[in-house]
């Protein structure tokens, strides 16, 4: 996949999702693929977070035998975090406004994580 392809991607979750303030989408090593970042963010710092976020999550859900990670949220008082799987090496993560609409977050993010799946 070309990094004009990911930039395309990531670009439409700009487009189509209200409020998204950064997106990236980073290798479950905890290392940056490609990123539209807001100023002060350390891209390799959140990729490396996202990566650990994903795994404690799927972890966790395996312990309480509840299944496999569709979206893990962390919701901030003053914004959320959303990672998901987009196929086996890589995450799709965005920040997002407070008052940015989940239900559609989720629909762009999941059509984005798809994409990245038939293009790897």
């Amino acid at each position: 996949m070309s990094d004009e392809q990911l930039l395309l991607l990531l670009n439409n979750l700009f487009d189509n999702v209200d409020g998204v303030r950064s997106a990236a989408i980073v290798s479950k090593e905890g290392l940056i693929v490609h990123s539209i970042l807001e100023e002060g963010i350390i891209d390799l710092n959140l990729a490396a977070m996202t990566a650990t976020i994903l795994s404690v999550s799927e972890r966790v859900l395996m312990e309480l035998k509840s299944g496999l990670l569709d979206v893990c949220i962390l919701q901030g008082e003053d914004g959320n975090f959303a990672v998901m799987e987009a196929g086996n090496e890589l995450i799709l993560a965005l920040c997002l406004d407070l008052d940015s609409r989940m239900d559609t977050c989720f629909i762009e993010m999941r059509k984005t994580s798809d994409a990245i799946k038939n293009m790897f």
